[in-house]
């Protein structure tokens, strides 16, 4: 079925956070180990808009659907970020000031070399636009995965609610992606590109965000069990479908590195995330029951 842009850009609005019982999120809060995750993920979706500026760099600019469904995601991802640092404040972890810059000035060297290339190659051929759309597709996942995982887990209920409404999100938003992926790697060219770029620059979503370990502390709390790696295994295999990446395994592989890298720098933590997954399975096995929870089809 195609992305039907017109009704994605008539729906489009804000996550719904009024109805949140912010009282009850107050007196329950959340943990310190949530709340390093969840200021992880409000300063990828804060920074969304960088994004923006990159696949609006080359021919892509051009494109009326491409150009409606940026103005309306950026405006999603930006107010997923301000909800999530609502929700920190609420729970006694406020944004620190100047927050957005001061992540934007620790960003790596990596994340500067690939900030030059999409956005100069892409001036050279429209065919560069299959890359900009996959990469999308599989950060979308990743995003919608990651907060799946983390509502299944958290004791928050009104945490959990916030998290599927954003997942939701994201899915519709990777949608979008996945389709034009599938559309435009139809052309060679566009697959030699996009096969190069994934396999040289990929990473998971917010690479440079935060501390060191804090993407390995991430995919450790989320996925290191049994159900992390069926998900992880599961975008792999959807990416695979589009057309020139057959190949493609980057998500188990990035993710299983970070969260070996973890265990390797901090192995009494690492072994404390698993010890605590394993004690509270049991308790939230109940919660599979709720189609919410499910992992999204093959």
């Amino acid at each position: 079925m195609a992305f039907d842009i017109d009704r994605f850009v008539d729906l489009s609005k804000a996550v719904e956070t009024s109805d949140l019982d912010w009282d009850y999120i107050k007196r329950v809060g959340i943990t310190a180990d949530e709340a390093r995750i969840l200021r992880y993920m409000a300063d990828v979706e804060s920074h969304t808009i960088i994004y923006l500026r990159d696949i609006l760099s080359g021919h892509t600019a051009s494109d009326p659907e491409i150009t409606q469904f940026m103005a309306c995601w950026v405006y999603e991802e930006t107010h997923h970020g301000r909800a999530l640092d609502r929700f920190l404040s609420a729970c006694g972890y406020p944004p620190e000031q100047n927050r957005y810059s001061k992540v934007l000035a620790d960003m790596g060297w990596q994340e500067h070399i690939e900030a030059f290339l999409t956005v100069n190659v892409p001036k050279l051929t429209p065919h560069f636009a299959a890359t900009h759309m996959s990469w999308g597709a599989v950060d979308e996942m990743m995003a919608a995965s990651a907060y799946t995982q983390l509502a299944y887990y958290t004791s928050n209920e009104e945490l959990s609610k916030l998290l599927l409404r954003m997942a939701k999100d994201e899915r519709r938003h990777q949608s979008f992606y996945y389709q034009q992926a599938e559309k435009r790697l139809q052309h060679p060219l566009a697959q030699a590109i996009c096969a190069t770029a994934l396999r040289v620059f990929w990473n998971p979503v917010g690479m440079g965000v935060g501390e060191d370990t804090t993407l390995g502390f991430i995919a450790a709390l989320l996925y290191d069990d049994e159900r992390g790696r069926e998900d992880l295994a599961r975008m792999d295999r959807l990416m695979a479908k589009l057309p020139g990446l057959g190949w493609f395994g980057r998500v188990s592989l990035e993710v299983g590195k970070a969260i070996e890298l973890f265990r390797a720098k901090e192995p009494e933590r690492a072994q404390q995330i698993y010890a605590h997954k394993q004690s509270t399975m049991s308790s939230r096995a109940g919660r599979a029951d709720n189609p919410d929870f499910a992992l999204t089809p093959n």
